[in-house]
């Protein structure tokens, strides 16, 4: 997890950076924020809509070793904030926000069916904002506190009496960053990426005798919209508009969180065994695509990609001292979609969705050694999602998109682990995708 945090901040800190030098190319119009119609400075509030995910690592002192669950819900709420333009080229600010998280999630583990939950009912973080801007989009990484309204449970689930849980506000930290674009007049709108660690907890069950271990962290994929008060207009008009037709290619990197739901027997007699296998870490990838524009404000093409998902984890279930595991690894991923967007003139705002392939690996162990099986394939499935794509100079954008992805099922039988018949599990591989992205366009 550490590589995706300090990723993330890169990921900003290089956008920033390559968004400055790409304004000096010789040869190619400067877009500078240099006239009062793109002045960032003042109050604004909006609200935000998005997807949560949970990755929670849970673990007790006998029964469970550590495993991640990754329960995904609704996350929408209100922000406000201040920006200072303190420079042609650089902005600075404040932003507050609150709003709706609604991740319920837990995880069995048989026979003794033991289960570790999570459920979350509300979200806010108080960050500063750091970034760049060319006069009508904004590039900027952000970070600060978080604090997460969640309640951590470890239960019996064939006995109603025994439950045990823990609520609380949990406090912690957060990092990310996005890009915002002017839309005219006053609005604005962003596509933004947060990872939220709001720490740990212990839950005690009397009845087991024994405490759970929690390890709290969250990530926010989020669109929003803002309204700035005061101050000059924020229409477009001063830089030249940007034609969005033709071919381009480029490069993105960012977060991947795997969502690997397992279910199934963990022997013969016994089933409904259940856990999701979450994981994140860093990913990359080559895109390359073509646009039409086909009217002022309307903007399809096609997108390619093709890039690397190193996710790997395992989860383990006690069966009656014979411990079996159930566990992915992927090694790369790759999408053919459609794009359609509308065009602001320095920006497109655009949905996409279309076919994926991810290569991965699912197995089905027993970790005394008895059997190991597993089934490797280049999974087919669809992906569904959106960004917003600013442009830097005539040929260089830059991006920032979620896709979500899901490359269908698959089934992994072992029949070491049960002896005289075979137990099989069942795997649903479904995936986040949070990155930034330059593209290059030809031509034109």
């Amino acid at each position: 997890m550490r590589n995706v945090l300090f990723g993330s901040v890169v990921l900003a800190a290089l956008t920033v950076a390559i968004s400055a030098q790409a304004a000096d190319l010789k040869g190619a119009p400067v877009y500078k924020a240099v006239a009062p119609a793109y002045d960032w400075t003042g109050f604004y509030a909006g609200l935000n809509a998005g997807v949560g995910a949970s990755q929670t690592n849970g673990s007790t002192d006998a029964e469970f070793p550590v495993t991640d669950r990754a329960g995904v819900g609704f996350a929408g709420g209100l922000q406000a904030g201040f920006n200072w333009q303190f420079a042609p080229n650089w902005v600075t600010g404040i932003e507050g926000d609150i709003g709706y998280l609604g991740i319920d999630r837990s995880f069995k583990n048989w026979p003794t069916v033991l289960a570790l939950g999570v459920k979350t009912d509300w979200y806010g973080t108080l960050r500063g904002r750091f970034g760049y801007t060319n006069g009508p989009s904004l590039f900027y990484a952000t970070g600060g506190a978080a604090f997460v309204k969640l309640k951590n449970s470890y239960d019996f689930f064939s006995r109603q009496t025994t439950l045990a849980s823990k609520s609380e506000t949990a406090t912690g930290w957060t990092v990310g960053g996005g890009i915002e674009t002017m839309l005219g007049g006053n609005w604005s709108a962003k596509a933004e990426y947060l990872y939220i660690d709001v720490g740990g907890a212990d839950v005690f069950n009397a009845d087991f005798d024994e405490t759970a271990h929690f390890d709290n962290h969250f990530h926010i994929y989020r669109y929003g919209v803002n309204y700035k008060f005061g101050g000059p207009g924020m229409g477009a008009g001063v830089l030249p508009a940007h034609d969005w037709t033709g071919f381009y290619a480029g490069l993105s990197v960012g977060a991947g969180l795997s969502q690997d739901v397992f279910s199934g027997p963990i022997d013969t007699n016994v089933v409904g065994a259940s856990a999701d296998i979450a994981y994140a870490r860093l990913t990359g990838s080559l895109q390359a695509g073509y646009n039409w524009q086909f009217s002022p404000n309307w903007v399809a093409g096609l997108e390619g990609d093709i890039g690397y998902l190193g996710n790997k984890r395992a989860f383990i279930f006690l069966n009656d001292g014979a411990p079996t595991a159930s566990g992915f690894r992927t090694n790369w991923y790759g999408t053919a979609r459609g794009r359609l967007g509308y065009n602001t003139g320095q920006a497109l705002l655009y949905v996409t969705g279309g076919a994926a392939f991810v290569n991965v690996k699912n197995n089905f162990d027993d970790i005394n050694f008895r059997g190991f099986a597993s089934r490797t394939e280049t999974a087919g499935g669809w992906t569904v999602g959106g960004g917003i794509e600013a442009a830097l100079t005539e040929r260089w954008t830059a991006k920032a998109e979620y896709l979500y992805i899901d490359a269908g099922s698959q089934d992994v039988s072992n029949p070491n682990i049960a002896g005289f018949r075979a137990a099989t599990g069942h795997f649903e591989n479904r995936f986040h995708i949070f990155r930034y992205g330059l593209n290059y366009k030809f031509g034109g």
